[in-house]
């Protein structure tokens, strides 16, 4: 499946929305990679790098959480370390010869960045429109 941003997807923190763009982007990068054949080194640096940005979103998202006393931070933090634990885990694995079935890593990245976008990630944004009486959006967060 081609991944693509959808506005729905935004919620309403617009430094976060931005950061979750460029993940997709960097993951439909990675989906073309693979069905253009590129070589498996190549590969593994694009996923190395989005396994970088993605955990200096994970950070970006954790202050956010903190700094607005969100009631599921220790959930959510766990959820992100769950995620790169297992694609570090992945990377090793690469690094040590072990084959992979790169386009099943890629739908498995894709499936998670949506759906914790929109099960999770979602009720951040709720959340500060509770807190924000006219809505969240626009709030930049630390």
């Amino acid at each position: 499946m081609a991944v693509e941003w959808y506005d729905s997807y935004a919620i309403g923190i617009d430094h976060v929305d931005e950061q979750h763009k460029t993940m997709v982007r960097m993951i439909a990068r990675l989906q073309d990679s693979l069905s253009a054949g590129n070589d498996l080194p190549e590969i593994g640096r694009a996923l190395r790098f989005l396994v970088d940005y993605t955990q200096t979103h994970f950070k970006d998202e954790e202050d956010v959480m903190l700094a607005v006393g969100f009631d599921e931070y220790d959930h959510h933090k766990e959820l992100h370390k769950k995620l790169v634990d297992d694609i570090v885990s992945i990377l090793t694995d690469l690094k040590r010869g072990k084959k992979i079935d790169m386009f099943s890593l890629i739908d498995f990245l894709t499936e998670w960045l949506v759906n914790h976008i929109q099960k999770e990630d979602k009720k951040i944004g709720r959340f500060i429109e509770r807190l924000e009486p006219g809505g969240g959006s626009g709030t930049g967060g630390p």
